[in-house]
C-alpha cells in the first residue's frame, strides 16, 4: 500500500490541483499535513499558478485528522506531538493565501477534513457528500478552526447542533445552509472547481474568507441567548463531558472577540482537552471497538464468510421480536416460529410496532418499512426450516425447553445451518448436550431491546467451528451490531462480569443505604439508570431466574437478597405492572415510591447484616465503589480464565451491552485509571467486614501487587482453551 502523500498538478488553465492520498478515507496523517503545507507553498510561489483546488483521491475528500496521533499523546502525555494545523496551515497557508483556494468535495469531509474545506474560499461538492464535525464524540472539540468558521457559514443554532450532537449533513443541505457554494456531478467536480477558482482570481466571483464573516451570527444578545440555552441543554444531557461546555466557550469567545481570537482560544482548549480523562476514555473506546473484528484463529486463517439470507427465529417475545426486527431491517428474510397462533400474532404485532416506531421517528421511510415487513413470515411448525441458513432460539431461560428445541432444529434444518441460542446466561454445552452437531452450536446473545442495542455477544464453545463464528460476525455487522466473540460459561463475558453489580447494590441496601440514593449516584456516575430502576425495567421474574443461575454457578460469591421476593409478594413487578421501587405512569418520569420502604425494612430484618443493627455510614464515592469494584473483580476473573480475546473487548461489551459510560473507556480501562492497588485494598477491607462476596480475585491481587495494569495481556493466558 502506498505511503500517505500529497500530489500537485498544474494544468494549462494555471490552476494547481492539490490532492490528498491516504486511503481509505484520506485521514490527515502527519505526512499529509506536511505535504499540504509544502504543496501550498509551492503553488503560491509559482508564477504559472493563478488559483488552487484542494481535493482528495479515491472519491473522498478527507475523513479528518489521524486519531492515532491522540493515542501517542495519551501514552507520552506530550502535547507537543500535536501539529499546529489551525493557524499555520488553515489560516496562514490556505485562508490568507495570495491565490484563491476552492475545495472540491465528494464522498465525505468530516472533522479536520471539513475544517480544511471551511478554510478555503469556496466549496464545490458532489451530490450526497457527508459533511460534519464529530470531534466531541472523542472528548475534544474541532481544533482546525471549525468552532469559528462553521457558525459564520451556517449560523449559530445549526453549528451548535452539528458540533454538540455530532450530526453530519449531506451536501444538499449544506448548499441550502450556505456551507456549500454549488453541487455538481462527480464527473464535473474538478472542472467546475477549477473554473470557480479562476473566477475568484479574476474577481468574477467573490473572494470570501469565512473567518471574517459576521452576517450569520446575529446580534450579540441573540448569540448570547442561543449559547446560554445550549449550555443548559448540555448540562442536562452531557453532565460529565467537559468538551460540550468548552466548545460553547470557544464559540462564544469568537462571537465576542472576533474569529481570529476564537481560533487561538480553540487551539489552546483543543490541546488541553486531548489530555483529559474523557478524551482518553473515548479514544480508547473508539480503537477498542475496531479491534473486536480481529479474532485469532477465526479472522486470520483465510476463511470467507458464507452468505446468510434466511434466518429462523424461535420465540416471538420481547427478545425474539427485537432480533427479527433487526434482521428484516437489514434485508434478511425471517421465519418467526411460535407455539400457537395467539403468541405468533403478538410477536408479529411487536415487530410491526418496532418498525412503525422507526418510521414515526423519521429513522425509516415508509417504503423501506414495507419492504422490511414483507421479509417476515410467521409459522407454527418446522416445515419452513428446511432451507434456513441460521436458527436463533430466543425462548425463556428454561434448560429443558432449550434442549428440546435444539434436538428438533438439528433434524429440521439443513446440515450447513448455524444453530444459535440467544440465552443470556445458560452454558451452551448444557443447551446443546443432546445434539450431534456441536460444531454448529453458537451463542448469539443480543441485548434488550435487540433492534436498538448495538452489542452482539458471540459465544463460542470449545467445539464451535471457526467458520460458524466468522459467519455470525458477518451477520452481526450486516445488521449494524458490533460483534464481540467471547468464551462459554454461565453468563458468558458481559452478564457474568456484571452479575455482582445488582448483588452489591442489594448488599448496600440491606446494610441500610437508601435505595434511591444508590440509583441516583450510579446515574450521576454515568449509567443511564441505577440498578434498582434497571431491575424494575427488566421485570422481577428475570431477576429471580438470573440470580438462581449465578448462585448455582458461583455459590462462593453470591449474595441472596430476599428483597425481590418480598416485592413480588407485595404484588409488584416493576414497570410491567407500573409498581416497583418506582411508580410508573404513562407520559411521566418514574417517581420513587416511598411505600417500598417498609418492604426494604423487612428485607433488612431478614438478612440482619447491618453492624449492630444500625445503617452503615458511607460516602457517595464509597457507594459507587462498593457497587462497581466487585464488577471489576469479576472482570478480572473473566480475563484470567481467558473468556475474552483481549481486555478491550470487555470494555466495548460493557459500553455497548451494559451502557457503561463510553467516556470512562469501559470497565477495565476505568479500573486501570482508578488504580488496581486502590481497588484491591478496598475489596480486601470490605471482605474483612462484610464477607467473601468482596474477596479479591487472584488476578487482581497479582496485578495490584506487581503494579501491572489490569488490561495488560497475561503472560501465560489460558484463552486458547476458551476461544
Amino acid at each position: 500500500m502506498a505511503e500517505p502523500h500529497v500530489t500537485m498538478e498544474v494544468g494549462n488553465d494555471a490552476v494547481a490541483v492539490i490532492t490528498i492520498h491516504n486511503p481509505p478515507v484520506n485521514a490527515l496523517a502527519l505526512p499529509i499535513l506536511a505535504g499540504l503545507k509544502e504543496k501550498f507553498a509551492e503553488a503560491t510561489r509559482r508564477d504559472d499558478v493563478k488559483a488552487i483546488v484542494l481535493t482528495g483521491g479515491g472519491g473522498r475528500f478527507s475523513g479528518g485528522f489521524d486519531i492515532n496521533v491522540f493515542q501517542i499523546v495519551h501514552k507520552t502525555g506530550d502535547r507537543s506531538r500535536l501539529p499546529d494545523v489551525s493557524v499555520d496551515l488553515v489560516v496562514n497557508t490556505i485562508e490568507d493565501a495570495k491565490k484563491p483556494v476552492v475545495a472540491a468535495v465528494q464522498g465525505l469531509a468530516l472533522g479536520g477534513g471539513l475544517e480544511l474545506a471551511l478554510g478555503c474560499h469556496a466549496r464545490i461538492a458532489a451530490p450526497r457528500a457527508q459533511l460534519g464535525l464529530p470531534e466531541l464524540t472523542l472528548g475534544i472539540i474541532p481544533g482546525f478552526g471549525g468552532t469559528q468558521r462553521l457558525p459564520r457559514l451556517v449560523g449559530l443554532p445549526k453549528a451548535i447542533e452539528m458540533m454538540l450532537y455530532s450530526k453530519s449533513i449531506l451536501s444538499e443541505e449544506g448548499k441550502k445552509l450556505g456551507l456549500i457554494d454549488a453541487i455538481v456531478s462527480p464527473e464535473d467536480l474538478l472542472k467546475v472547481s477549477r473554473q470557480w477558482a479562476l473566477d475568484i482570481a479574476d474577481r468574477r466571483k467573490p473572494w470570501i474568507s469565512s473567518l471574517q464573516r459576521t452576517d450569520k451570527l446575529g446580534s450579540l444578545s441573540e448569540a448570547n441567548e442561543i449559547i446560554k440555552l445550549a449550555r443548559e441543554q448540555a448540562k442536562r444531557t452531557a453532565p460529565n463531558m467537559p468538551q460540550h461546555q468548552a466548545c460553547l466557550d470557544v464559540m462564544h469567545d469568537g462571537v465576542v472577540n472576533g474569529g481570529y481570537s476564537g481560533v487561538l482560544k480553540e487551539t489552546e482548549v483543543f490541546k488541553d482537552l486531548v489530555l483529559t480523562g474523557t478524551a482518553k476514555g473515548l479514544v480508547h473506546a473508539f480503537f477498542a471497538q475496531r479491534a473486536t473484528s480481529k479474532v485469532p484463529n477465526v479472522t486470520d486463517i483465510g476463511l470467507k464468510p458464507k452468505p446468510v439470507k434466511k434466518v429462523a427465529v424461535i420465540g416471538g417475545g420481547l427478545m425474539g421480536s427485537g432480533i427479527a426486527t433487526a434482521l428484516i431491517l437489514s434485508n434478511i428474510f425471517v421465519v418467526l416460529k411460535e407455539v400457537n397462533s395467539e403468541f405468533l400474532q403478538k410477536g408479529i404485532k411487536m415487530i410491526e410496532a418496532n418498525v412503525q416506531g422507526l418510521v414515526a421517528r423519521k429513522k425509516l421511510t415508509k417504503d423501506k418499512a414495507e419492504k422490511a415487513l414483507s421479509l417476515l413470515k410467521g409459522v407454527l411448525d418446522y416445515s419452513e426450516f428446511k432451507d434456513v441458513d441460521m436458527v436463533i432460539e430466543a425462548v425463556i431461560e428454561s434448560i429443558p425447553l432449550k434442549q428440546k428445541i435444539f434436538s428438533e432444529i438439528e433434524k429440521a434444518c439443513p446440515p450447513h445451518c448455524i444453530l444459535a441460542s440467544n440465552t443470556s446466561t445458560i452454558d451452551l454445552n448444557i443447551i446443546g448436550e443432546n445434539t450431534r452437531s456441536q460444531d454448529r452450536i453458537v451463542g448469539a446473545h443480543f441485548f434488550s431491546p435487540a433492534h436498538v442495542m448495538p452489542l452482539l455477544e458471540i459465544v463460542r464453545t470449545e467445539k464451535t467451528s471457526a467458520q460458524v463464528v466468522l459467519d455470525l460476525m458477518a451477520v452481526g455487522k450486516a445488521i449494524k451490531k458490533v460483534p464481540v466473540v467471547v468464551g462459554n460459561c454461565a453468563g458468558f463475558a458481559v452478564n457474568r462480569t456484571f452479575f455482582p453489580y445488582t448483588q452489591s447494590a442489594h448488599i448496600l441496601v440491606n446494610l441500610g443505604v437508601d435505595v434511591f440514593r444508590v440509583d441516583r449516584l450510579i446515574s450521576s456516575f454515568g449509567l443511564p439508570m441505577g440498578p434498582f430502576q434497571l431491575q424494575d425495567l427488566a421485570g422481577y421474574g428475570v431477576a429471580v431466574a438470573v440470580s438462581k443461575i449465578f448462585a448455582d454457578a458461583f455459590p462462593d460469591r453470591t449474595f441472596r437478597s430476599p428483597l425481590v421476593d418480598l416485592m413480588m409478594k407485595d404484588g409488584r413487578n416493576g414497570k410491567n405492572n407500573g409498581k416497583g421501587y418506582y411508580i410508573y405512569q404513562k407520559g411521566s418520569k418514574p417517581k420513587p415510591d416511598s411505600s417500598v420502604l417498609p418492604i426494604i425494612e423487612e428485607s433488612r430484618r431478614t438478612t440482619n447484616i447491618m453492624p449492630k443493627g444500625k445503617p452503615i455510614t458511607i460516602t457517595d464515592k464509597e457507594v459507587v465503589e462498593m457497587i462497581l469494584f466487585p464488577v471489576v473483580n469479576e472482570a478480572c476473573r473473566v480475563l484470567d480464565e481467558g473468556f475474552v480475546v483481549r481486555a478491550s473487548d470487555l470494555d466495548v461489551a460493557s459500553v455497548l451491552g451494559m451502557s457503561f459510560p463510553s467516556y470512562r473507556g469501559g470497565i477495565v480501562f476505568w479500573a486501570d485509571t482508578v488504580g488496581p492497588k486502590h481497588i484491591y485494598a478496598s475489596l480486601k477491607k470490605w471482605e474483612e467486614v462484610y464477607g467473601g462476596f468482596y474477596k479479591p480475585s487472584r488476578y487482581l491481587e497479582e496485578r495490584a501487587t506487581r503494579g501491572v495494569p489490569l488490561s495488560a495481556p497475561a503472560s501465560s493466558s489460558t484463552s486458547k482453551s476458551r476461544l
